[in-house]
C-alpha cells in the first residue's frame, strides 16, 4: 500500500507475514519516511538560519575591519589585495576536496567573479564615504533581490514568508539609510546601495547554482576569491597599499573568509533566500561594536532599520 510521501507502507515484511499484524506496526512503518522527511526539512532549515546568523556575526565584525582599513588606505585599492588573502586562506584546503568543472560550472564561476568584483567596488564606496554600520545595513536589502532570483532561477523553492520578510528588510533599510554616507549625495548613495545588495544577493543564489551542480564550498569561494583578485588588481591597482599593511589585513581577511564560508555552507542544501535573510541581521550586531567603539549613540533610524531587519529574519524562523 502507498502513502502521499510515494513510500510503499510495509504490513509486517513478506508474504509469510500474518494478516492480523498489530495495527501500530503498520502505523510506524507507513508515517516513518514521512517523519524522516521532516526531521531532514528542519534540520536543513536550522542549518539554513544557523549559517546565516554566524555569516552575519562575521560580516559585522569584518565590517568594522573594513572601515579601520579605509581610514588607512585608499578603499578601492584595498579590495584586490583582500581577495587575494581570502583565496590565500582556502587555498590549504584545495588539494583535498573534489573538484567538478563543466562548460556550465565555469560560466557560473566567471558570473559570480563578475558579479563579486561590482558588488565590492560599490560596498567599498560605501566604507569611503559611511560608517561600517550604514554599509552593512545597505547590504541588508539583498534578501529582496535573493528572493527574486530564487523565483526565476530555482522554482518551486519560494514561499510566500520569505517574500514578506524580503520586502520588510527592505523597507527597513531604505528607511534607515537617508544621510548615512555624507559625500555621497541623495541619488548616488542609494544607487550604490542598490548595487552592492542586488549583488550581494545574486551571489547568494550563484553559490545555491554551483551547489546544485555538485561544486563544494572551497572549489567556489576559492576560484571567486581567487579570479576576483586578479580582475581587481588590474581594474585598480594597489598602488598605494604596501606590503607591511598585510598584517593589518589578515584579521579582516578572515572574518570575511568566513562570512562568506557560511554562506556557501548554508545555500547547500538551503534556500538562498532564507541563508541571505539570516545574513541580513548583521546590522544588529554592527551597531553593537560602533557603539561600543565610539561610546556615541546611533542614529534613530538606523536603529530603527536594524529591528526591522530582524524582525524580517523571525517571519522566515518562524514562518516552518
Amino acid at each position: 500500500m502507498g502513502d502521499d510521501t510515494g513510500t510503499v507502507c510495509s504490513f509486517g515484511g513478506n508474504d509469510t507475514t500474518p494478516s492480523h499484524t498489530p495495527t501500530r506496526r503498520r502505523s510506524l512503518d507507513c508515517h516513518l519516511p514521512r517523519t524522516l522527511g521532516l526531521f531532514r526539512t528542519g534540520a536543513r532549515h536550522v542549518t539554513e538560519v544557523v549559517a546565516g546568523l554566524l555569516s552575519a556575526v562575521a560580516n559585522a565584525i569584518g565590517g568594522v575591519l573594513s572601515k579601520g582599513l579605509a581610514q588607512r588606505y585608499p578603499a578601492r585599492q584595498l579590495i584586490g589585495p583582500l581577495f587575494a588573502l581570502n583565496a590565500l586562506l582556502v587555498l590549504p584546503a584545495a588539494p583535498f576536496v573534489e573538484w567538478t568543472w563543466s562548460a556550465e560550472i565555469v560560466a557560473l564561476h566567471l558570473l559570480s567573479v563578475a558579479l563579486l568584483v561590482m558588488t565590492s567596488l560599490a560596498i567599498w564606496d560605501l566604507y569611503d564615504h559611511g560608517s561600517a554600520a550604514a554599509t552593512v545595513t545597505a547590504q541588508s536589502i539583498s534578501p529582496l533581490p535573493a528572493a527574486l532570483a530564487v523565483a526565476i532561477l530555482l522554482p518551486g523553492t519560494l514561499e510566500l514568508a520569505h517574500v514578506v520578510a524580503a520586502v520588510v528588510v527592505v523597507l527597513a533599510v531604505l528607511m534607515g539609510l537617508s544621510g548615512s554616507f555624507g559625500a555621497l549625495s541623495r541619488r548616488r548613495s542609494m544607487a550604490t546601495v542598490l548595487i552592492a545588495a542586488v549583488g550581494t544577493g545574486l551571489v547568494t543564489v550563484m553559490g545555491r547554482l554551483l551547489a546544485d551542480r555538485d561544486v563544494g564550498v572551497v572549489e567556489a569561494y576559492f576560484v571567486r576569491a581567487a579570479l576576483a583578485a586578479v580582475v581587481c588588481c588590474i581594474l585598480v591597482p594597489p598602488r598605494d597599499v604596501p606590503l607591511r599593511s598585510i598584517p593589518r589585513m589578515l584579521p579582516r581577511a578572515f572574518f570575511i573568509t568566513a562570512h562568506f564560508l557560511l554562506i556557501l555552507i548554508g545555500v547547500q542544501d538551503g534556500n538562498p533566500a532564507v541563508v541571505q535573510t539570516a545574513v541580513a541581521t548583521a546590522p544588529l550586531v554592527s551597531l553593537g561594536f560602533e557603539v561600543a567603539a565610539t561610546r556615541r549613540r546611533p542614529s534613530g533610524r538606523l536603529v530603527a532599520a536594524s529591528v526591522l531587519a530582524m524582525a524580517g529574519v523571525a517571519v522566515i524562523a518562524l514562518a516552518r
